[in-house]
């Protein structure tokens, strides 16, 4: 595989990745940019599960202070299992 390649900045600001280079890399669906001295590295996303998304959960308290002036915590989760993701 060529380490090197020129391509166009189409409308958008779009380019265009060759096929072979995304495939080789796992990219697919959504990439992370990086922006670093040199340019910009194109990165997979990482894939994110169901389980990752409900691991953390919002607290169902106010994020604010409480009616008695304190401020309040969340909730301390000690143990998260499948059943504890179901609705």
């Amino acid at each position: 595989m060529d380490t090197t390649q020129t391509t166009v900045i189409e409308p958008g600001n779009r380019i265009r990745l060759p096929a072979e280079w995304a495939e080789a890399l796992g990219l697919q669906d959504q990439v992370v940019l990086v922006k670093t001295d040199e340019g910009i590295l194109v990165r997979p996303h990482p894939q994110v599960t169901w389980d990752d998304v409900f691991a953390n959960r919002l607290s169902a308290r106010p994020a604010g202070p409480t009616r008695s002036g304190e401020a309040a915590t969340a909730p301390e989760v000690t143990e998260v299992s499948g059943d504890d993701l179901l609705f």
